[in-house]
């Protein structure tokens, strides 16, 4: 089978294009050109349709200096990837720019125009919301997680990470014990430490959780920094990225996915991956991921205080200083309701079993120890060979990803397995 094509190169900052020669390997493909050779691996190359009329492949990707696009007139170099395993979203994006669901979708269209009665009953009885939460849940888990790691990637292209081992280690154990609690997590939870001294954590699909080194910092205990991050690690069990996501697709779109057809998801990550960590969360998002979150706190037997008392915390020092409140805060007026709905909800249910942390909290986070970082799943760490815990590296890995993508609601709700946490790797 072939494995070299021609395409025209654009570089990044560059208008005009360049002859390359593109060859075709398992894990990506090698670009030359005049000016040398570089890699581009699958995970990070996006396809499109481009040129006069769309009867161009675009392949996108990271260059040497930033990110490079590849004009293919000829599509052969299509068959010669499909012989390999591609990321769910890139096959997704390659099935679109050859056009085969085009028949498919002017059916759909067609559909949707002679039944438009049906349709606009549908949505009259139903609502908007509805229809998107029917589409969310014919998303593969799968096709979540690379979306999530399209965000994460370029979240790193802009951000370094806290490479300081006790530091990770300290997180690592808090999303341990919390992962630990949910019953057959749909995917793997990679949780980054991002070098800023503001206040704040997201969480993005597929399980990717950032939290920023000022935040661990503000926080006083590792129970404080556990509230945050069950309430971000809710977010991603809930779907609530992903949910945002399709809300902002196409009628058409949404109801594709709505009766099973998810071609056009591909298309669609590509062009929202980068806007996903800036997407706000629902009041009814942010008040279902702090109850529970809080009961994930629970579960996990962390201090249940130390949720509201941090989110109380964040307020007051915004009123006294001027502070803009995190984006988990911020988003709506009712925080007062929220902090108050969880302080009854602590009343109700009384403190727990909490156990004691293991580190001091404090000397774990006084120090970042900043490094770049390119790949969301890679680990990171500053440790040596011979220390006993060196394989505890940041980036924690903690959920079994064996899961169903069904698992994704239970797991939200599911009552506590033993508490031994599963360490990442």
């Amino acid at each position: 089978m072939q494995s070299e094509f021609q395409c025209t190169l654009f570089l990044a900052g560059n208008p005009e294009g360049k002859p390359a020669t593109v060859t075709v390997r398992a894990n990506g493909f090698g670009v030359k050109h005049e000016g040398g050779t570089f890699e581009i691996p699958f995970h990070q190359t996006q396809a499109s349709k481009g040129g006069y009329n769309d009867s161009m492949l675009v392949l996108s990707g990271p260059g040497p200096q930033g990110r490079v696009s590849l004009y293919f007139g000829d599509q052969g170099i299509v068959r010669a990837m499909s012989g390999y395993r591609l990321p769910p979203l890139l096959a997704a994006q390659l099935s679109g720019a050859r056009g085969g669901g085009k028949g498919k979708w002017v059916l759909l269209v067609l559909l949707l125009l002679v039944g438009l009665g049906y349709g606009l009953y549908w949505l009259g009885a139903w609502g908007f919301g509805k229809v998107v939460d029917v589409a969310v849940q014919h998303v593969p888990a799968e096709w979540e997680v690379e979306l999530g790691k399209q965000a994460a990637t370029e979240t790193l292209t802009q951000q370094r990470v806290c490479g300081n081992l006790e530091m990770n280690r300290a997180v690592n154990d808090i999303g341990s014990r919390l992962v630990a609690a949910v019953e057959s997590p749909p995917y793997e939870f990679r949780i980054k430490v991002i070098d800023s001294p503001d206040v704040n954590a997201f969480a993005l699909p597929g399980g990717y959780v950032f939290v920023n080194w000022g935040l661990l910092r503000k926080a006083a205990s590792a129970d404080e920094a556990a509230g945050v991050l069950a309430h971000e690690i809710q977010h991603a069990l809930r779907r609530h990225g992903l949910r945002n996501v399709v809300g902002r697709a196409s009628i058409a779109l949404i109801v594709g996915l709505a009766v099973g057809d998810v071609q056009g998801v591909g298309g669609l990550a590509a062009g929202l991956a980068s806007e996903l960590a800036a997407l706000s969360f629902s009041r009814e998002q942010e008040e279902e991921a702090d109850a529970l979150g809080l009961d994930l706190v629970y579960r996990a037997r962390f201090r249940p205080e130390g949720m509201p008392d941090f989110f109380l915390k964040m307020k007051e020092e915004e009123a006294s200083r001027g502070m803009t409140l995190p984006s988990f805060l911020s988003t709506h007026p009712d925080t007062d309701a929220r902090i108050e709905a969880l302080k009854a909800e602590i009343v109700r249910r009384g403190e727990g079993m909490p156990e004691p942390f293991a580190r001091d909290w404090a000397a774990a986070v006084a120090s970042c120890d900043p490094v770049p970082l390119s790949d969301p799943d890679a680990d990171v760490g500053t440790a040596d060979a011979g220390e006993a815990e060196a394989e505890e590296k940041a980036g924690t890995r903690t959920a079994d990803p064996g899961g169903k993508k069904e698992a994704a609601d239970e797991a939200a709700t599911a009552p506590s397995p033993p508490s031994t946490a599963s360490r990442g790797r």
